[in-house]
C-alpha cells in the first residue's frame, strides 16, 4: 500500500512543535500583560509571566498535537473519499 499525504505521526510532531512555540508566545504576551503586577514570586518562586509561558507551552503542546493529528488524518480522509493519488494529477 502506498503512502498516501502525510502520517498521522508527522502531523502530531508538526503540531506538537508549533503548538508549544505558539503556547509560550501567547502565555508571554497574556502572563506579562495581566500577571506582571501581581506578586507571584514571593509565593511560588516565579515571576507571573514565567509560570504563564509555562503553562501556555503544556496547553499548546497537547493542543497542537492533537489539531496536527487531526489535520493530517483529515488529509488522507479526503485524499481517500475523492479518489486522489499523490503522484497523479488531478483528474
Amino acid at each position: 500500500m502506498k503512502m498516501k499525504g502525510m502520517s498521522k505521526f508527522a502531523g502530531g510532531m508538526i503540531g506538537l512543535i508549533t503548538g508549544g512555540v505558539a503556547g509560550a508566545f501567547l502565555g508571554l504576551v497574556i502572563g506579562g500583560t495581566f500577571l506582571g503586577g501581581f506578586d507571584i514570586h514571593e509565593k511560588t518562586g516565579m515571576e507571573g509571566y514565567e509560570l504563564a509561558v509555562y503553562v501556555g507551552a503544556g496547553i499548546g503542546l497537547i493542543a497542537g498535537a492533537g489539531i496536527g493529528v487531526w489535520m493530517a488524518g483529515k488529509e488522507r480522509r479526503e485524499r481517500d473519499r475523492f479518489g486522489l493519488d499523490v503522484h497523479k494529477p488531478f483528474k
